[in-house]
């Protein structure tokens, strides 16, 4: 499957799902992303924050998602959202957007970046923030998932997907 093929297979996923929906299943795709880079999902939180807890080499990592589904605009992250990926010294937060859109990648943003704006602020400025090496891991592996498991991916709830990510099962 091509880019452009993966960009099909996001917009079968969003028509088919609805945004609430496709919201959800993006943030069970980090999820698998996660696992994809050695990543042991621990939690994945429908509601509630953070939204994914992971372990990784001993440390912990906590992220919260956003899927952006129709084009650039502000992202908001909570007081909830800032404090439960700053809780703690040996605890590393990130904020992870899903850029579904013409082309999709993630831009990853360590929480310390964003902790004094307490607002994510708009695509470009995360895009400045983020951490280009693991924003480009990130791309990497969901541009595979998603070429690999799409239909899959497609059929599977988001509580499938997630049993599946807290189990360590790449689809």
């Amino acid at each position: 499957m091509s880019s452009t093929g993966v960009d099909d297979c996001l917009r079968r996923i969003l028509a088919e799902s609805g945004a609430a929906a496709f919201g959800l299943k993006i943030q069970a795709l980090a999820a698998h992303v996660l696992v994809r880079l050695g990543h042991r999902v621990l939690e994945v939180n429908r509601s509630g924050h953070p939204d994914i807890v992971t372990v990784r080499a001993g440390a912990e990592f906590r992220f919260e998602v956003e899927a952006e589904t129709a084009g650039p605009g502000a992202h908001k992250l909570t007081v909830a959202d800032f404090d439960a990926l700053l809780d703690g010294p040996e605890v590393l937060g990130f904020f992870a957007l899903a850029v579904s859109f013409p082309m999709p990648y993630w831009v990853v943003v360590p929480a310390s970046k964003l902790a004094r704006r307490r607002t994510a602020g708009r695509r470009a400025l995360l895009e400045a923030l983020g951490d280009r090496e693991y924003s480009a891991a990130w791309s990497a592996e969901y541009a595979a998932l998603l070429q690999k498991s799409c239909r899959e991916i497609k059929r599977a709830s988001f509580r499938h997907l997630v049993e599946a990510a807290l189990a360590g099962r790449q689809l």
